[in-house]
């Protein structure tokens, strides 16, 4: 052929016949196609209803042949040939001859090829996260603006054959000896860069017999997502699978690769844990997540495969202008696939990168019935309204009066408050409309008197673009909404209001979640409550003594929240039909429902006033010397001479005034625990609640007592290492001991338990049921 002449125009006439069509209540949409003979794009054309497509092809690349498809019509701008194969699209071979300037294709396309393009779709969604931990506590944060692979992984019955031998051969001693040899496969662990992997790990590098079999629940489901409790119940019974075990001893390759098609839940793991390396996959589609990092896709399976999809996820995002890092793309992928994928099950996908951005938690809040003009007072912190007495409905529906007063302010869980409080508030977008543009959050101490403006500033974030050499990158700015003065016309001004940041408001760009934790906690706040500041507590000398000049100004305090217009004038709430609102869920990671506050007596003329029970004291510990009888370890050497049948004393003093703290007790002889008061006798699992507030400086002994007693046979033999009862059959004649006290103060600051209350206390005793030199 000429190439002078392949530049010619070329027109092909395309009559395809779509039998039954008529009878669809769907519209087929069907394309056609042209392809070279090396499949490279080359013109398509929809069909009209009669079947009939001209589809002109200008051939730029010399060709023998040209490949006609007829299929369905594909979303990409340039349709790929492999895609449109595995959609079931049929295809011609026209021969081709520059001289002529039309050729012809005729199709039959029969009703299960054209329905497969109708309903071979799959429907993918889900949401790609991102953990981050703020003081003490872990939020999902959205990862917006990323772009979402989707792949499906090759079914077994396309795995399995491909296998080499070896492999095969593997699997067969596996599972015909019902046992896996030690180990199967060590990898090399990788050397740490200054790049962490994107997403989550992979499953333990060393995989042996031992650890294979202790397959459960929490590894495999947490790790490969829809492999359950089944799948770790198959892998530790393969003694139980006779007809596999059978095949694998004395089955042909043909029969043993059908048998493990045949049960995918053992093979599954086993390719996991021990050949990833061969499982395969093939893109299937992409999608973007929006600002709650939520992805929507459609992509079709094709005729030929009846398969439930196996699926598997990576994600990318644009870092610094137009370069873009993965962010998620976990591997081994055989142990991060989500198996048997049914159509339109929402996945969520977490990503550990440290260059995913985020955005903006943003679960979607809804008013109570008919209410679109609504404040939600959300939280304190991380701890949503619903979880503190008195601003929640359902502690109020399920708590009598005396205990709902009696823990009015404290957390559900029993927790008074301390340090900077930062509460958190939301505005209906209908507000800005009223005229609503400033807030005011107050305090004071008790239920009366006079309420105090708080007036530490408050910064919002807005994202924009800035012009660099490199390119164009986003950059996070901080803006304080207040409090400030607002002109009220006059010359007068009204102090300490803080801007509703309104979409309007932003300088710049758009409000959005900086990267940091911390900025992060300074975006989500309203106003800054110092409570360590206004109401502090009492801190204790070595010997249990208050310090000078400390006070306990402890108990209910309250926060009052007022709605200001754009002049600083009062807003009549009732005049408006605006309702202040908390939430009505336990947590704040979905969509928020909320409830009216004036029925739970939240709302007073225009204002809203919640109370929360603030406590700054420190908590307290010491222990003192452990005796016998009343000789007493000296405070030089600790030295306790004893006899077997002896009884050790061992005091401890964990303190709170006010018994918001929780202790541990725990002695230890060498490296083994002989002594532990941990968790509450009375309610196992739960940490150790102080002593009675109203006895100051008690011994603590939960199970009957004081101080806690041991005896020195039981000391000196408790949890004794089996290699050390070689050497000491009776236990030891002479042993060193630690006692660690540890009083942990409930308060929070709604993000963090770690206030700075703690108490600790430490000593070392030793114990000898021999004479000791003296000198």
């Amino acid at each position: 052929m000429n190439p002078k002449d392949t530049a010619s125009p070329l027109t092909i006439q395309i009559q395809a016949q779509l039998l039954d069509v008529a009878r669809s209540t769907q519209k087929v949409e069907a394309m056609a196609y042209a392809f070279s003979s090396e499949a490279r794009f080359l013109g398509s054309a929809p069909l009209n209803d009669k079947g009939e497509a001209s589809l002109p092809v200008q051939a730029t690349v010399p060709a023998d042949t040209l490949r006609v498809l007829v299929g369905p019509r594909l979303s990409d701008k340039e349709p790929d040939f492999a895609e449109l194969m595995r959609r079931g699209a049929i295809e011609q071979h026209l021969n081709y001859n520059p001289r002529l300037r039309e050729l012809k294709a005729d199709f039959i396309i029969y009703e299960p090829i054209w329905l497969c393009w109708l309903r071979s779709a799959v429907f993918v969604q889900g949401q790609l996260l991102k953990k981050v931990t703020i003081g003490g506590a872990v939020v999902d944060f959205p990862v917006c603006n990323a772009t979402v692979e989707i792949y499906e992984v090759d079914p077994l019955y396309i795995l399995i054959p491909k296998l080499p031998v070896l492999v095969l051969d593997r699997l067969r001693d596996i599972i015909a000896n019902a046992r896996i040899k030690d180990p199967i496969i060590t990898v090399p662990e990788r050397v740490p860069g200054p790049i962490p992997e994107p997403g989550p790990g992979p499953l333990p590098l060393s995989v042996t017999g031992a650890s294979l079999r202790r397959l459960n629940t929490t590894t495999l489901a947490a790790q490969s997502h829809a492999l359950t409790a089944d799948s770790a119940a198959t892998l530790t019974k393969l003694s139980e699978a006779t007809e596999l075990r059978y095949l694998a001893q004395a089955g042909s390759a043909l029969q043993f690769q059908q048998a493990l098609i045949q049960n995918p839940v053992l093979i599954r793991p086993l390719l996991c844990w021990l050949f990833p390396r061969f499982v395969t996959m093939q893109r299937v589609g992409t999608a973007i997540t929006d600002s709650c990092g939520h992805f929507r896709t459609v992509f079709f399976q094709g005729c030929h495969n009846h398969d439930t999809p196996d699926l598997y996820f990576k994600a990318t995002q644009p870092i610094f202008g137009p370069l873009k890092f993965t962010i998620y793309a976990p591997t081994p992928v055989a142990c991060h696939t989500w198996w048997d994928y049914m159509s339109g099950t929402e996945v969520k996908l977490y990503t550990h990168s440290p260059f995913a951005h985020t955005c903006a938690p943003c679960p979607p809040v809804v008013g109570p019935q008919g209410v679109g003009r609504w404040v939600a007072f959300l939280a304190i912190g991380g701890v949503p309204l619903s979880q503190i007495y008195g601003t929640s409905k359902a502690l109020k529906d399920s708590t009598s009066p005396a205990v709902l007063t009696a823990r009015r302010g404290l957390t559900a869980d029993g927790r008074p408050w301390g340090g900077l409080l930062r509460p958190r508030l939301l505005f209906a977008n209908e507000l800005e409309a009223l005229g609503v543009r400033h807030y005011q959050i107050s305090w004071r101490r008790g239920f009366s008197g006079a309420f105090h403006a708080l007036k530490d500033g408050i910064q919002h974030y807005y994202r924009h673009d800035v012009n660099t050499p490199s390119g164009v990158f986003p950059a996070w700015t901080p803006f304080t909404l207040g409090p400030k003065p607002v002109p009220a016309g006059g010359g007068i001004e009204v102090p300490d209001l803080t801007q509703i940041p309104y979409a309007s408001v932003a300088p710049e760009g758009v409000w959005d979640t900086p990267p940091s934790a911390g900025e992060i906690v300074e975006h989500l706040s309203s106003a800054k409550f110092p409570t360590h500041l206004f109401a502090p507590g009492l801190s204790y000398n070595g010997d249990g003594s208050v310090v000078s000049g400390t006070s306990d100004d402890s108990g209910q305090y309250q926060l009052k929240v007022d709605l200001f217009d754009a002049l600083g004038q009062p807003i009549d709430i009732h005049a408006l039909g605006i309702k202040f609102v908390v939430p009505d869920v336990p947590d704040l990671t979905g969509t928020i429902y909320t409830t009216d506050a004036e029925p739970l007596g939240l709302v007073v003329g225009n204002s809203m006033i919640i109370t929360l029970h603030v406590d700054n004291n420190h908590c307290y510990a010491q222990i003192p010397a452990p005796s016998i009888g009343a000789t007493f370890a000296d405070d030089c050497c600790g030295v306790l001479q004893a006899q077997d049948s002896d009884v050790v004393s061992l005091p401890y003093q964990a303190w709170h005034p006010h018994g918001f703290a929780n202790y541990s007790f725990v002695t230890v002889r060498g490296v083994r625990t002989v002594l532990n008061r941990s968790q509450d006798p009375l309610n196992p699992g739960q940490p150790l609640p102080v002593d009675d507030p109203g006895t100051p400086m008690v011994n603590e002994d939960p199970t009957g007592g004081s101080p806690a007693t041991m005896s020195v046979h039981d000391l000196m033999t408790v949890n004794m290492p089996a290699s050390c009862l070689v050497d000491h059959p009776a236990g030891c004649l002479v042993a060193g001991f630690s006692e660690n006290l540890y009083v942990d103060s409930t308060a929070t600051d709604g993000w963090s338990n770690e206030l700075g209350y703690d108490a600790s206390a430490v000593r070392a005793f030793v114990l000898s049921k021999v004479v000791l030199p003296t000198s």
